[in-house]
């Protein structure tokens, strides 16, 4: 295999408002099923382009087993798959101790494979005392093809690892999907490492890596899904690409992840390649096979991984933030919080929590990777700590709240908390709808142009051309289905269901399912039905039922649309509630009101006025966007956001949003579309308020909603009143994930109807 190199570009990845990081306290008969596997509990450490043909020697295998290496990647380049290469390398590997995710030349489009002749191949290696997981492929496009291959070489090889690297997520037309529809096509038990590349040290020599966007983005879904999580670390250079690291600079990279929770670091390259598309630099070891100067601080490093590699291994990374430096796609440390910084120095902090214990942690990591720091940190809330970071506890001296922490150029330390002390967030659900942003699995997803899993329970009752919704394409010769994971048993008594919009009123619902049937269930084997019905076009998909307690709620394909030689079935929407009778009815999405038209909308480029305004033309941000006619958006007009970096921590602060229809008018409708690129930034609650004379108001519409990410215009309809003036007032605002911009309050237009509209 050749790893193919990119360089990601850097971008602010505002990364789809994802969920909270929080883990629950598991209660009897509900708590999350244990990682598995090779390395399990543990922190292993990695090697892609390991010693290959004319390396397999005892000396090579002897500095791997020196540099603290647990496992070979294997390829299916020619320099890696030749027999004597192969028998040389398992040979060694058992001889050293070491692992081996294997593979040979047969490997080569082992998706297209049949069933038959993927169980040969693991039945070629299994037995090998050394060889532990498999190669599917490096950097896919759509992973989904490969969960039939993980799933049959985890039925012959129980616990392996199935080897897939995704590529970074600006790399990906939508990274979310392609992750989680991984994780559903193999299934989540048979994907040991969620894995990715990202280069992060560019040309320029100290130049600051960004890397927390997709650091971040796969933790989060790791934790969501359960699945420990693995990336490589930079240690070589690509020339005109980017730089070779220093032994600084691959410790803080080590470290950073460690702090993020993942488990499996994967150090690209060994060997320095040669004679390949791409000139790179010395490596870990020579071209020549000689250890070069990077061999001592890695092997170093590992060392010191090691001395906590038993602890690092069972934590979940649940709260991060960081301090002095801000980095894309950081949060930033706060006053107040348990962990408060007394200077401006750059360090970051992870709330780890111990998955069976519970037992909380604090990892520190100096993000100044090019000299040692000593920090004076404050505790808020928490009197004692240990220094559990030489694998030996080590009482922490606090005087008047505060500590010394000394930390080399990119090292880190690890703090264990007394038994009892928990910091850290119980799980909450996102909103009253259950379903919103759950983990979710399926038989089959098409995996792209808007069909994913996650898009089933992304907010969206309104298909787009982002989230088009679920999408099943097949021969209909198995269980279809679709099923969400609510975390947790739950009371559920309603359950609705969109069907995917087309923009044709007569299309909509093209290919819902003829017949299904809605189940549930407490552990995800033994299902009991709910109910059973058919589709009728413009029927109301809303189903209420006895409250039942439930974890899994499956919705079975009984009968999918037939199209010439495949049957097809789509849902655009889940939704899952225990409904008191208080929540909104099912909403009827394909019904427009067409007398909604620009002649009577009253506020159409009348005056404006805002509790504040990020004025920024060349991002399309300006007041004036609010109410000129124009919705879509573009490279230059995207709408009206409030001031960015104004609420960092408090949601409920007031913002908002008022136009003066300059003549008393007789109105009974408000319309606010969200930003329409994303739907990011839409109030969770907001209220729409009228006066005559801009002192007196008047509430006359409350909306609180899921501030789920959602495109799709609000339509706020009223008894009819008088009002010259009509003021939007977010009572809580959204943020999205690791974005530096803090809490705001976005539209891409502000519409306001009259009365005798016809």
């Amino acid at each position: 295999m050749q790893k193919r190199i990119m360089l990601l570009v850097v971008v602010v990845f505002l990364c789809l408002g994802l969920f909270s990081c929080g883990k629950k306290e598991p209660t009897d008969g509900d708590q999350e099923e244990e990682v598995k596997g090779y390395g399990a509990g543990e922190i292993v450490i990695s090697v892609f382009w390991p010693p290959m043909k004319g390396f397999t020697t005892e000396e090579q295998f002897d500095y791997l087993v020196e540099a603290g290496i647990d496992l070979l990647e294997w390829g299916t380049d020619p320099i890696f798959t030749d027999e004597d290469t192969i028998r040389e390398t398992l040979r060694l590997c058992n001889e050293k101790g070491l692992k081996i995710t294997i593979a040979d030349k047969d490997w080569i489009g082992i998706e297209k494979k049949s069933d038959k002749e993927i169980r040969e191949l693991v039945r070629r290696y299994k037995d090998n005392e050394c060889v532990v997981g498999y190669l599917l492929l490096d950097e896919p496009h759509n992973a989904n093809p490969f969960g039939r291959v993980a799933k049959i070489m985890a039925e012959e090889h129980p616990g392996c690892i199935s080897q897939l690297n995704m590529l970074p997520m600006g790399a990906l037309p939508d990274p979310r999907g392609h992750a989680e529809d991984w994780i559903s096509s193999a299934g989540r038990e048979n994907v040991r490492y969620l894995s990715y590349d990202q280069y992060p040290f560019a040309l320029q020599p100290g130049s600051i890596p960004q890397m927390f966007g997709n650091m971040n983005f796969v933790r989060e879904v790791g934790l969501k899904y359960n699945v420990d999580t693995a990336l490589y670390i930079q240690s070589v250079g690509v020339l005109d690409k980017f730089r070779r690291t220093n032994a600084n600079e691959i410790r803080y990279h080590t470290s950073a992840a460690l702090a993020y929770g993942y488990k499996n670091l994967k150090y690209f390259t060994w060997i320095t390649p040669v004679e390949r598309g791409e000139d790179f630099t010395l490596a870990i070891i020579s071209p020549e096979g000689e250890k070069t100067d990077l061999f001592d601080g890695v092997a170093q490093i590992n060392r010191d991984i090691k001395k906590v590699s038993s602890i690092l291994g069972k934590l979940d990374a649940v709260e991060i933030y960081h301090n002095g430096r801000q980095d894309a796609s950081t949060k930033m440390l706060e006053p107040g919080w348990h962990v408060e910084a007394t200077d401006k120095k750059d360090f970051l902090v992870s709330l780890m929590v111990d998955r069976k214990t519970k037992r909380n942690y604090l990892m520190i990591v100096n993000k100044n990777f090019n000299k040692d720091a000593t920090l004076a940190l404050k505790l808020n809330g928490v009197e004692s700590l240990m220094d559990v970071t030489s694998g030996e506890e080590e009482e922490v001296t606090i005087t008047d709240g505060i500590f010394q922490c000394e930390l080399l150029a990119g090292g880190f330390r690890l703090y264990r908390l007394s038994e009892g002390v928990t910091l850290h967030k119980e799980y909450q659900d996102a909103d009253v709808n259950l379903a919103l942003d759950k983990p979710i699995y399926s038989n089959f997803s098409r995996g792209y142009d808007g069909y994913f899993n996650y898009k089933a329970v992304d907010g969206n009752r309104v298909s787009t051309d982002r989230s088009r919704g679920w999408r099943y394409e097949g021969a209909g010769d198995e269980e279809i289905y679709i099923m969400v994971d609510l975390k947790r048993a739950v009371d559920i008594n309603r359950v609705d269901l969109y069907p995917v919009t087309r923009g044709d009123e007569e299309r909509n619902g093209q290919y819902f399912p003829r017949k299904f049937t809605i189940l549930y269930s407490t552990n995800g084997k033994d299902y009991k039905e709910i109910l059973s019905d058919t589709w009728e076009k413009r029927k109301e998909l809303s189903y209420t039922f006895d409250t039942v307690k439930a974890r899994y709620v499956k919705i079975r394909i009984d009968e999918a649309v037939k199209v010439s030689d495949i049957y097809i079935a789509e849902i655009c929407e889940i939704e899952i509630y225990n409904d008191d009778g208080t929540l909104p009815k099912y909403q009827r999405v394909w019904e427009k009101d067409k007398t909604l038209i620009p002649e009577y909308n009253v506020a159409l480029n009348k005056r404006v006025k805002t509790s504040s305004s990020l004025e920024a033309p060349q991002w399309g941000w300006m007041r004036k966007h609010i109410n000129d006619g124009m919705i879509k958006a573009t490279n230059t007009h995207s709408g009206w956001t409030t001031q960015t970096g104004r609420h960092m921590t408090d949601p409920y602060a007031e913002e908002w949003v008022l136009i003066d229809l300059g003549e008393k008018f007789n109105i009974d409708t408000v319309v606010l579309y969200p930003r329409q690129d994303t739907g990011y930034y839409f109030p969770k609650h907001l209220v729409v308020e009228v006066s005559l004379d801009e002192k007196d108001w008047t509430e006359v519409y409350e909306l609180k909603e899921s501030g789920a990410v959602s495109t799709i215009a609000r339509v706020l309809k009223f008894d009819a009143v008088d009002a010259r003036y009509v003021r939007v007032v977010s009572k809580e605002m959204t943020q999205v994930e690791s974005s530096p911009d803090g809490y705001l309050f976005q539209l891409a237009e502000f519409e306001v109807y009259r009365t005798g509209r016809q």
